[in-house]
């Protein structure tokens, strides 16, 4: 939708809703009006045909889903987002099966309102060219996973190997890692393996890229990890652009659980659509001030873009012993919560020097083990299903409080 959404807002709170009229006009959607419930709201929605309809479930919580569902039967093609500081999942049931299409629960942040309305948006554009027939046969689409950072020297690369690994090793999944850094490149050197050809040898017409071509330039790891290295000299990027990128990972994300691509400590059109074709993007940082500002920065820019933040898992990484900032530190500084907590451990440096992943060379050091789990969690496969059964009962350690806890004492676990 090129132009602004628009928007009206029902609330029987007058200045409720005057204050999400302000937020929403604020972050530039075009606000078409305000209402309270009932034949007001109705006659709001009639004569505005707004895009999206922004509606708060409070008491009397019958009214308010009567009116939900008299909007949204006179405009079925304009999606409702309710906010409401009733929370309990009953309440919200009810509000979805008037016809809610997303409910937010108050107080309601800026940025939260903002994703939503375009979440809603997206999936009516989806609901519509399904049913005009528009859109193209499914297809079996892989998990992207996009690792990137605002800098370089902070183990983005020592985690897309590991996690490459441990994915294959712990999950029994396929993984293929692609080398997407324009300036080094050095999965190949990590994973110790020689490069013939690269993914600069796929820079011809995008067309022209098929699973054939592909093949020529994978490479099988011993680990089990299959890889698609970037050229020995950074010179030979230059003919390879963000078009090549898609149709690349789109072919490779039809043949593979997992596309793990590896980005640089900068920013250029490769890594722009990385971001954008990334079901999840690991954002890497460590705790000195330097990549505390710059990942502050990156964050900022992907809100600029509306950029889905539930996809962002930020990931500290510590790169040396002096790295003892709190996790609640660095959400104070980010303003997000921190996903991931990767030791600092000396057993990395000597992995490196052997070309093999640490999870390999040290599967019991502080690093391998964290970066086993961070496989497990992103994979959402639990350990115990990949032991055999007798080995199973015995499994007491963290691993197992981890996943026999509730998503606030994870996030806590995570976070030491």
């Amino acid at each position: 939708m090129s132009r602004n959404p628009r928007v009206i807002v029902i609330d029987q709170d007058q200045v409720a809703r005057s204050e999400v009229q302000k937020m929403l006009a604020l972050s530039g959607f075009a606000v078409l009006g305000e209402a309270g419930y009932g034949i007001e709201a109705v006659s709001l929605a009639k004569d505005t045909e707004p895009d999206v309809i922004v509606i708060a479930i409070e008491e009397p919580v019958i009214r308010a889903l009567q009116t939900v569902e008299a909007v949204a039967d006179l405009l079925p093609q304009s999606p409702l987002v309710a906010y409401s500081s009733i929370k309990d999942a009953a309440s919200m049931r009810k509000g979805m099966l008037a016809g809610v299409s997303d409910y937010l629960v108050t107080p309601v942040q800026e940025e939260d309102l903002i994703n939503s309305i375009h979440g809603v948006l997206a999936q009516e554009e989806r609901r519509r060219a399904r049913i005009s027939g528009d859109v193209d046969e499914p297809v079996a689409c892989g998990t992207v996973l996009t690792v990137f950072g605002a800098k370089g020297g902070i183990g983005k690369t020592t985690i897309s190997t590991n996690l490459a690994t441990a994915l294959v090793q712990k999950t029994n999944q396929s993984v293929v890692l692609v080398d997407l850094d324009t300036r080094f490149g050095d999965v190949a050197i990590l994973m110790d393996i020689p490069v013939e050809r690269s993914i600069a040898d796929l820079a011809a017409s995008e067309d022209e890229i098929n699973r054939e071509i592909l093949q020529d330039c994978l490479y099988t790891h011993n680990t089990g990890v299959t890889i698609l290295p970037a050229p020995v000299r950074p010179t030979d990027w230059r003919n390879v652009h963000a078009g090549h990128i898609e149709r690349v990972v789109m072919l490779l994300a039809q043949s593979y659980d997992y596309v793990i691509l590896d980005t640089p400590g900068t920013f250029n059109d490769i890594v722009a659509r990385s971001l954008e074709l990334a079901t999840m993007v690991l954002l890497v940082a460590t705790v000195d001030m330097a990549s505390l500002k710059d990942t502050l920065l990156a964050i900022d820019m992907l809100r600029s873009w509306n950029y889905p933040q539930e996809k962002v898992k930020l990931v500290i990484n510590a790169t040396n012993e002096a790295s003892n900032v709190q996790p609640q530190e660095v959400k104070r500084m980010l303003g997000r919560e921190v996903f991931w907590n990767i030791p600092y451990d000396r057993n990395i440096s000597t992995s490196t020097q052997l070309g093999m992943p640490v999870v390999v060379t040290k599967p019991s050091s502080k690093a391998a083990e964290s970066l086993v789990e961070l496989a497990y969690a992103l994979s959402g496969v639990r350990q115990d299903q990949q032991q055999p059964q007798t080995e199973r009962q015995e499994t007491k350690g963290l691993l197992g409080r981890l996943f026999g806890a509730t998503a606030a004492e994870k996030e806590e676990v995570k976070v030491e």
